[in-house]
């Protein structure tokens, strides 16, 4: 995969209730504690890959809060690689 492929949305509508800010917030905090990463780096990351994606700021937040929320091991494939790539691109 590389970085012009899109991630899905793969959560629908779990976080319909949350701000749009305070779900990018959680999704920030969560890239940071994983990444060791800035606030603004995790903000970068975060409007990079949905730009990149052609999706909305917060269908990739939901994505990576409900990831993080379950304690998995790695997010989807998709959403992986895009993080991935958006940290090569912003970390020396």
């Amino acid at each position: 995969m590389n970085c012009a492929e899109h991630p899905g949305s793969e959560t629908g509508q779990r976080y319909g209730h949350e701000t749009d800010a305070s779900l990018v917030a959680r999704a920030e905090a969560a890239l940071m504690a994983a990444h060791g990463c800035t606030p603004q780096v995790a903000a970068g990351i975060l409007t990079g890959v949905a730009r990149s994606a052609g999706t909305e700021l917060r269908t990739v937040a939901e994505t990576v809060a409900a990831v993080a929320e379950s304690n998995a091991q790695a997010p989807p494939e998709t959403v992986r690689a895009a993080i991935t790539c958006a940290l090569r691109n912003v970390l020396p």
